[in-house]
């Protein structure tokens, strides 16, 4: 068989890609393997912005389908519960599998072919080039030829970490220190009448959050951390030792991985794209990927829709332009909140509370708020220092503090300074790498530091 694009991988990115790919006219195949009906059953519900979907273009769920409620702002508290900081925006409480269910309806109207219960085998490269892709299906293997590869197969990866070894794509494999463990708990207050949780709340310090879900008499309340799921139920223990919320009996528990863990470099080779988890592409402030993705999809499609006018394969060199306006824009956004959140958030509960009474850090975002990014610099470092001069920071907290926020600021701006050209790369690379292994990781704080569990009561 052969296809223009062949997809590994129907969930959001791979559908979404799917999608923008076969609208243009190109023939989109599209496998995974699960069957149809089990996508996405590993979450139960999820939330998105309405804005974001907006700009996607992405199709509005449905009420007695995949729509549960909506709500107009999230929050956020400190470690003592206090200083609520809010966040304007139009979220939508959605079911994951039903949505699924809605995109691949989205991607086959545009003319995209769906094969379910269908397995990557391996990547079929020829003269360095990726040409198509093995596919299992129950007992039997078979190439299937396209002109371009997207791994679109979530944390494994399982395309691209098959790319041989020096292929511009990097092929690394997540460890276990590389991604943040999620456990969702389905809750029913044991009071409903006292307690109607209308949006999201967090706790940063914990990685704890309470949202809606499908019952107006519960709530999901979530922890998301580093080493283990067993290590985040660890937090969430803490959490509810420190922090009073209703009673509540728990109905069901879900677990899941996020990536967490900085992206490739490039994300083509020739022949070839990986998008979506494959390349770790979540937001580092909160785990969200499914619009994150997109941001990256979108970017993706125009990219190789044009260098794939010609006919042929598309190289990484007619592709790069897929490289260069990602890792120049959110690329370098996301870059320096994934190096400075390690600093953020190694500190104890009292200076934490003290962050957020006084926006040190953490602080309201509203629509149609204007930034002065100079002025923020400034009145954190003299926030910081207040604080150390009141005894409310510790010297170290805050040397930890410009550290990290010195090395986030200088990954973002050499990411802002994306080579252009292919032949500038290998150069890019090395600096990047340097400034990477001084950036560190949070799960060098949770293992180093026992975080959240030993001294961080002061």
């Amino acid at each position: 068989m052969q296809y223009d694009v062949l997809v590994i991988g129907a969930c959001t990115a791979g559908l979404y890609f799917a999608k923008r790919m076969a609208e243009q006219g190109y023939s989109v195949l599209v496998v995974d393997k699960d069957k149809k009906e089990e996508l996405g059953k590993r979450l139960e519900i999820f939330h998105m912005d309405l804005g974001e979907m907006r700009r996607y273009g992405a199709p509005a769920p449905e009420a007695g389908d995949d729509f549960v409620h909506s709500f107009k702002f999230s929050a956020s508290r400190s470690a003592l519960g206090r200083w609520e900081k809010y966040h304007e925006h139009t979220v939508y409480v959605m079911k994951l599998p039903a949505y699924i269910q809605r995109l691949v309806r989205w991607a086959e109207e545009y003319g995209a072919e769906c094969a379910f219960e269908t397995e990557f085998d391996e990547l079929i490269i020829e003269g360095g080039k990726v040409v198509g892709a093995k596919l299992r299906r129950g007992d039997k293997v078979a190439p299937v030829h396209a002109k371009l590869v997207a791994d679109c197969s979530g944390i494994p990866a399982v395309a691209r970490t098959k790319l041989p070894a020096g292929c511009i794509c990097e092929n690394f494999k997540l460890e276990q220190t590389d991604k943040f463990y999620v456990t969702v708990n389905y809750v029913s207050f044991l009071k409903p009448e006292k307690v109607h949780i209308r949006h999201t709340i967090s706790w940063p310090f914990y990685k704890v959050w309470i949202a809606p879900r499908e019952i107006e008499q519960g709530a999901i309340l979530g922890v998301g951390a580093n080493m283990s799921y067993e290590y985040g139920e660890r937090c969430l223990k803490k959490f509810l030792q420190d922090i009073s919320i209703p009673p509540f009996r728990i109905d069901k528990v879900e677990r899941g991985a996020v990536p967490y863990h900085r992206p490739p470099y490039s994300f083509v080779a020739d022949g070839f794209v990986a998008l979506g988890d494959s390349v770790c592409l979540t937001k580092p402030n909160n785990g969200e990927g499914v619009t994150a993705a997109w941001y990256l999809v979108d970017i993706a499609a125009q990219e190789i829709g044009a260098a794939m006018q010609s006919g042929e394969s598309p190289t990484a060199e007619e592709m790069w332009g897929v490289n260069v306006r990602y890792q120049r824009s959110q690329g370098a956004q996301f870059a320096e909140l994934l190096a400075t959140m390690t600093g953020a958030v190694d500190c104890s509960r009292a200076e934490n509370d003290y962050e957020f009474k006084h926006n040190l850090i953490f602080k309201s975002s509203l629509r149609n708020q204007k930034v002065d990014k100079e002025q923020e610099k400034k009145d954190l470092i003299k926030g910081l220092l207040k604080g150390v001069l009141n005894g409310k920071m510790r010297v170290k907290t805050i040397k930890k503090l410009l550290h990290y926020s010195t090395i986030a600021s200088k990954i973002k701006h050499h990411y802002m300074d994306f080579p252009a050209d292919i032949h500038g790369y290998q150069a890019w690379k090395q600096q990047a790498d340097t400034l990477w292994a001084s950036a560190g990781s949070m799960a060098d704080v949770v293992y180093d530091k026992e975080y959240y569990l030993n001294d961080c009561n002061k």
